[in-house]
């Protein structure tokens, strides 16, 4: 194909071209850029224009036919119709009439979509139009072919049209002697001599001459038998490296590349720094928010090592509160009390309830270590603000807008929210732990236990008497004193019994209240733990989302960002490739 380097070259281009437009959009960038370089790739798609001139039944037809590879005459339109031609590619075949000596002709034909082509109907047929052919086809022209035939390359007609070309176009023109296969190798040697120096004594200068068999060359692209001798033979080979070199090197065109290049690298590069530069700020914000999630982590951890001191002394505080509830329990496991049918009763008659161990242990816990977690709480709140005010400070700008007013706390003697949850929560983790330990529970069963055993005493005092009476009257005061002291033995014995098991039972409850000392600091360790994890975590419903948003435009930029080096280095390429088919006089 002609000029397969030039057309490679600008694909390339418009493929980059695409690319940058796609990723302006993608990142939502600046709109106005993108419209730029989608105006950029529709002007890479100009066609070349070819103005294809000679007279009448010189083969121009077949020469366009044979030069593209494809049936030119198919399109319908004859160029013997005696019009100018404009050809141009359009998905159906139409004729746009313009002049009455000029059609515009739209075809499917796919070399159209890189190459326009004017096809005059014999400069000998429409001497009237040259004017109109000089004045607008040649200017834009990147090619003029004179087409001649070998048969009669002195036409009159031809040689004054070229006459009429601006002396500043002719450095785009070329002959083709068509139909070489009609004359023998000698006679097109004398023709092409002396075409170029009649060339030479009219115009003062050569044209690049080629001898073409446009037949031979049709054949060889169309049937295939024979191709490379057929195209060896028909010249076709010379001219097309001709064409191809000077679509490979047009001056205008390639500078035109070399502009659309040097728009498109401003555009690259002012986006890429854009792009740069909010990844930075993006991960600036990042690592800020980072920051302010580990400081959360580190208040956490600061805030539950100030409680631990009021958590060792609460232990404290328990210890002599056991000290006191065993003195009840004592009282409530007394000798008395297994000797005493019945609860003694009230001035309403109604039985005298022992004092609840529960009740009395949690009201102790209460009144000694209340105020103590009181302040706790005042502690935690002011490491709350704390921590609220030293978000506010670092993510102003970031989290929040610059000019944002950090709320004011008012520490009065109403009691906040935060702090009436939290001795809520303490005050729960103590009853809980109290309610766990059901101290009444275990009075009871110890004490009706030394209550079944007492109730034998007052039964063997009368049986005891009477052995000792008995013994006294059949063996005389010695039997009876024996029968005596076995007696209060045994009385001795059911006592010492009642003391044990109430004992027992006063060490169970003494035993359960020292051991329970680790389950409450446990209980209370890990409630504090929960309320204080809990407070600072609704930081996080600000903090997380801030931080994936900022994680996420990090990659997203980081990602467009990596996606325009890579073009630039493709600019780079697509740069040197111009600048290697540039013409040394023309970089």
């Amino acid at each position: 194909m002609i000029g397969d380097d030039y057309f490679e070259l600008r694909s390339r281009i418009g493929t980059d071209l695409l690319a940058l437009a796609a990723a302006l959009r993608e990142a939502g960038g600046d709109l106005e850029a993108a419209s730029t370089i989608d105006n950029l790739i529709a002007s890479l798609k100009e066609p070349f224009v070819f103005v294809v001139v000679g007279e009448v039944n010189v083969g121009k037809s077949t020469f366009l036919n044979a030069l593209f590879g494809q049936d030119f005459s198919r399109t319908g339109v004859m160029p013997t119709t005696g019009k100018i031609l404009f050809f141009r590619h359009g998905e159906e075949h139409h004729v746009a009439p313009v002049t009455p000596t000029l059609d515009e002709v739209y075809a499917p034909v796919d070399f159209l979509r890189d190459f326009h082509i004017v096809d005059t109907p014999g400069t000998n047929s429409v001497e009237n139009e040259h004017q109109l052919i000089t004045e607008r086809f040649v200017p834009i022209a990147d090619l003029v072919i004179f087409v001649f035939s070998a048969m009669n390359p002195w036409g009159a007609s031809a040689w004054q049209f070229l006459e009429k070309v601006h002396r500043e176009w002719m450095r785009h023109v070329i002959f083709v002697l068509q139909q070489s296969d009609l004359r023998s190798p000698e006679e097109i040697q004398v023709i092409t001599d002396y075409m170029g120096q009649l060339t030479r004594q009219r115009f003062g200068r050569d044209f690049p001459l080629f001898a073409v068999s446009a037949k031979k060359a049709f054949l060889a692209r169309s049937s295939g038998i024979d191709r490379d001798r057929l195209l060896q033979d028909s010249g076709f080979n010379a001219l097309e490296a001709h064409i191809s070199g000077l679509v490979r090197h047009n001056t205008a065109r390639l500078n035109k590349l070399a502009s659309t290049m040097k728009l498109a690298r401003h555009i690259l590069d002012t986006t890429r720094d854009r792009f740069a530069v909010n990844m930075q700020n993006a991960k600036r914000k990042a690592a800020v928010l980072q920051e302010l999630q580990t400081e959360r982590e580190l208040q956490v951890d600061r805030t539950l090592k100030k409680i631990l001191p009021a958590l060792d002394a609460t232990e404290r505080d328990y210890h002599e509160s056991v000290m006191r509830v065993a003195g009840l329990a004592n009282d409530a496991l007394a000798t008395r009390k297994a000797f005493q049918r019945r609860s003694p009763l009230d001035d309403e008659g109604s039985e005298v309830r022992q004092q609840s161990l529960d009740h009395r242990l949690f009201q102790e816990l209460q009144h000694r270590t209340g105020d103590r977690w009181r302040q706790v709480s005042l502690v935690l709140e002011e490491d709350v603000h704390q921590f609220e005010r030293f978000m506010y400070a670092q993510g102003r700008g970031v989290l929040f807008p610059v000019d944002v007013i950090m709320p004011s706390h008012d520490y009065g003697e109403e009691e906040s929210e935060l702090r009436r949850r939290f001795g809520t929560h303490v005050d729960s983790s103590l009853r809980r732990f109290v309610i766990g330990l059901q101290l009444d529970e275990h009075i009871e069963p110890g004490l009706e236990s030394a209550r079944v055993t007492a109730r034998w005493l007052p039964r063997l005092i009368l049986p005891v008497v009477i052995a000792t009476a008995v013994s006294g009257w059949l063996d005389g005061p010695m039997s009876a004193g024996i029968a005596a002291g076995a007696g209060v033995l045994l009385l001795a014995v059911v006592y010492l019994l009642t003391q044990v098991r109430l004992s027992t039972a006063r060490n169970a409850i003494l035993d359960k209240l020292e051991e329970s000392s680790i389950t409450l600091r446990e209980m209370l360790s890990k409630q504090v733990t929960e309320d204080v994890t809990g407070i600072f975590t609704k930081f996080l419903d600000t903090l997380n989302p801030a931080q994936a948003s900022a994680v996420h435009l990090e990659r997203e930029q980081a990602t467009h960002v990596e996606r325009l080096r890579q073009l630039s280095e493709s600019f780079d390429g697509l740069d040197k490739q111009i600048r290697a088919l540039t013409p040394a006089g023309a970089k």
